[in-house]
């Protein structure tokens, strides 16, 4: 089987649409911008140079005057006609062309994440099929054959493919120093309304000018051909396109990143023609062409206006299925987008060379297992529903930007940077503290919980930024410092205005000040009795979530976070809202420090590394494709927060939270030296690094004595040393790793230590710490704040002592 045989070659096909066929009727307007002639201005005018002449020669030499060339048979050319400025200007050219075939380093796209390979531009005449091909394609012949001439100006060299209005052939413009242009099949007018469309489409086909779209050079009517039809002339980029690039990699399968670099060279242009009211409609890897290190978009002549009728052309397998009852649209052009992405990365199925609808699922693909949110992001783009897709090609590109971040974070350990347009930074942090915090019942006799509650966890997760784009934007910036009860009062008022009807942030910001009033349930009621048109709203989903949290209904929230995580695959904020979640979920029933995977999954599911057929059926039965909890068991609770914890802190090591949260998961499951290596990953620069510091140590000392060893417990003592002195919390920790010390010499039937070192200053033997514990107690009561912790502590001490220890 050849590689053709293996991959669709769908030719692009002409879908007709009929605008009557819904009840909903749209107007369809043909636009062309408006064409001015530019202001004139002075011609460039030619300065002859010697390169031989001295500085100081006379201004009026005359530098016309024809040299002969020291060696007349290097130019084949007579001496009489021999030009020094036209040959220097052949030399230039051909070391051009010559120095343009050299190898180059590949271009960086992506902030910087995707070094893209350079790529050769081919010999043009390579693109030609040869008879055989002709003849294998099982299409017409072609109208035109090798040395016709078009419109008195272009050379037909060949066909080099079929398109949906015939033979494309490359041509040689002999008017323009015999450069190569291809020459593409026009619709044709038939009629004067099919010349007004033609005519339309020709202007805003000429007005095209992004170095990411082939350039359009000319267009010929059928009167000028010949064969009946008319020909678009186009640029002729040299090089392969993305279907004849990936069959290079192994398994005819792009690397994830080179293919997300390639697609977010191309959504710049797809948004430049939305912005201008067209689309593209047949994006798919034969029409993305790769020279030198750029990327380009080819047969623009399937470009129409939004919403256009007559024929729409696309390719099957790649083209959106609604398009028909809809006509063009940003969102088919998206679901292109996604249908492209997919081909290039996954094996996708097809039937008679075709691609099947949907998507491999991560049960089907071990690519989608390890990198979910690109799973997301396809799903998104393809969705059979237009209005769930994403909205704009930039919007796309966002969210894609952020899946390829992750995805380098998992495969290569590599964090990249970000600064969020749609979210704040984290404003503080949840469950970092609590762990050593409870020591300092040592101190003042006070007992503290190691939870973590849904206000704290609303105060530190992102908040979404405004956007600037809102009618309401502007007043929410005037008026950004007002009491939250007036704030109220004035938002209300400005919706009855028309100018702020259409707005999405101005209700959001009621919801957010009634929120900070504490009126939860009213803000509820507000989210829940919106329009349609907010309720579809990314964020309103998330404000659901958050208020959902705060009244304890974490089911509902989980879905509601789901679903912004759905719309938002790329965003770091949703899973770090899910994670909580389900932590409060493993509060809720109990089952915050009961071990619930076995050791293998714990390991790898904190690691990003489990394949999904180890994972236990219990786990397995109870995901759906998007990985989404199904049930509440507490196993699926558990795995999904810590691989939610992990992901988060795998891209992002600014959030905090994530990796205090993923060492909470990982030191239930009684992994508490992977739980230690998580936090000892928190940046010395970061103001919780002492923390996490002392947090490991009570990592090092915890759990059942009879597991512990001795050399995790100088390990605890050391890491105890390295921090400063002016802790404040050294003496309880101080005490902690001391009982450790002393418990597990007792639970080992143990009176000393094997080596003979002390542990602080202290021998490590039952006695010693019996001692040092003793003055550590005793000087901790001296500075306790209340009497009566005062008295028990000293009443502890003396029964450490070792003359009155049973």
């Amino acid at each position: 089987m050849n590689d053709d045989e293996m991959e669709p070659t769908q030719a692009t096909e002409a879908v007709a649409f009929n605008p009557f066929a819904d009840d909903d009727e749209s107007e369809n307007v043909a636009v062309a911008d408006e064409v001015t002639d530019p202001a004139e201005e002075p011609g460039t005018e030619a300065v002859a140079f010697d390169p031989f002449a001295d500085d100081d020669a006379d201004d009026d030499y005359d530098f016309t005057q024809d040299l002969t060339p020291p060696d007349k048979s290097s130019t084949g050319r007579k001496a009489s006609t021999y030009d020094p400025s036209a040959e220097s200007h052949r030399r230039a050219l051909s070391t051009f062309r010559e120095r343009r075939h050299q190898a180059r380093q590949g271009r960086t796209v992506a902030d910087g994440m995707v070094q893209l390979p350079f790529i050769p531009p081919t010999d043009p005449q390579s693109a030609v099929m040869s008879d055989e091909k002709l003849a294998a394609s099982n299409k017409p012949a072609p109208a035109l054959k090798a040395g016709d001439i078009v419109a008195e100006q272009y050379e037909i060299v060949g066909p080099i493919a079929h398109g949906g209005l015939g033979w494309i052939y490359l041509a040689i413009d002999h008017n323009v120093s015999d450069r190569w242009v291809v020459l593409k099949g026009m619709i044709s007018a038939e009629n004067e309304h099919n010349l007004a469309v033609v005519q339309a489409e020709r202007e805003f086909l000429a007005e095209i000018t992004h170095p990411g779209i082939v350039k359009i050079i000319n267009f010929i009517d059928s009167a000028d051909t010949g064969t009946g039809s008319g020909f678009i002339v186009m640029e002729y980029v040299g090089g392969p396109s993305l279907r004849q690039q990936k069959r290079f990699y192994d398994g005819s399968v792009m690397p994830v990143d080179i293919a997300i670099g390639y697609i977010l060279e191309v959504l710049p242009a797809l948004d430049y023609l939305h912005t201008r009211g067209v689309v593209y409609n047949d994006l798919k890897p034969d029409n993305v062409l790769l020279t030198e290190d750029q990327v380009k978009l080819i047969d623009v002549g399937a470009v129409t206006g939004i919403g256009a009728y007559g024929h729409i052309y696309g390719t099957p397998g790649f083209q959106a299925p609604e398009i028909a009852s809809t006509g063009p649209t940003v969102a088919s052009d998206i679901y292109t987008v996604g249908r492209t992405l997919a081909s290039l990365i996954v094996d996708m199925p097809m039937t008679n060379g075709v691609y099947d609808p949907g998507l491999p699922t991560p049960a089907e693909s071990p690519l989608f297992r390890r990198y979910l949110s690109l799973y997301r992001l396809l799903r998104r783009a393809c969705h059979d529903d237009p209005e769930s897709r994403f909205h704009s090609a930039d919007e796309m590109a966002g969210q894609l930007t952020g899946v390829l971040r992750e995805i380098l974070a998992v495969r290569d350990g590599v964090q990249h940077p970000h600064i969020g347009t749609l979210f704040s930074p984290q404003r503080s942090t949840y469950g970092t503290k609590h762990r050593v915090f409870r020591t300092d019942q040592l101190v003042d006799g006070i007992k503290r919980d190691v939870i973590i509650t849904p206000p704290e966890i609303m105060a530190a997760l992102p908040v979404p930024l405004v956007n600037p784009q809102d009618p309401g934007a502007q007043l929410l910036g005037a008026s950004s410092f007002t009491e939250p009860g007036e704030l109220i009062d004035t938002l209300t008022s400005a919706l009855d205005e028309s100018k702020y009807g259409a707005s999405v942030e101005i209700p959001l910001a009621i919801v957010r000040a009634q929120l900070d009033l504490g009126l939860t349930e009213k803000a509820l009621d507000g989210l829940r009795n919106a329009p349609e048109r907010l309720r579809r709203d990314w964020r309103w989903k998330w404000y659901a979530g958050i208020t959902e949290l705060l009244l304890d209904d974490y089911t509902s929230a989980l879905r509601s976070f789901n679903l912004v995580l759905a719309m938002l695959p790329g965003e770091p904020a949703p899973k770090l809202a899910l994670a909580a979640t389900l932590e409060l979920i493993q509060q809720q029933v109990g089952n915050t420090n009961a071990q619930l995977l076995d050791a293998m999954t714990a390991r790898s599911t904190a690691t990003l590394e489990q394949p999904l057929h180890q994972i236990p059926d219990e786990i397995r039965e109870s995901l759906t494709d998007t990985w989404a909890t199904q049930d509440m068991s507490p196993v699926t609770i558990r795995f999904n927060s810590m691989r939610l914890y992990a992901l988060v802190w795998a891209t992002n090591p600014t959030t905090v939270s994530s990796a205090f949260g993923l060492s909470r998961q990982l030191s239930a499951e009684g992994q508490n030296e992977l739980a230690i290596a998580v936090l000892d990953r928190v940046p010395a620069a970061s103001r919780h690094h002492r923390l996490a510091k002392l947090t490991t140590i009570l990592l090092l000392t915890s759990g059942d004595p009879t597991m512990l060893t001795e050399s995790r417990i100088r390990r605890a003592a050391r890491r105890l040393l390295e921090l400063p002195t002016n802790e404040p919390r050294l003496p309880q920790l101080r005490i902690a790793v001391m009982v450790a010390a002393l418990n597990w010499l007792r639970a080992s039937g143990l009176d000393q230590a094997a080596s003979p070192n002390e542990l602080f200053d202290v021998p490590f033997t039952i006695k010693g710490l019996r001692e040092g514990l003793e003055e550590n107690v005793r000087m901790l009561a001296r500075s306790s704040p209340f009497p009566r912790h005062r008295y028990r502590l000293v009443d502890t001490a003396n029964l450490i002592r070792p003359r009155t220890w049973r």
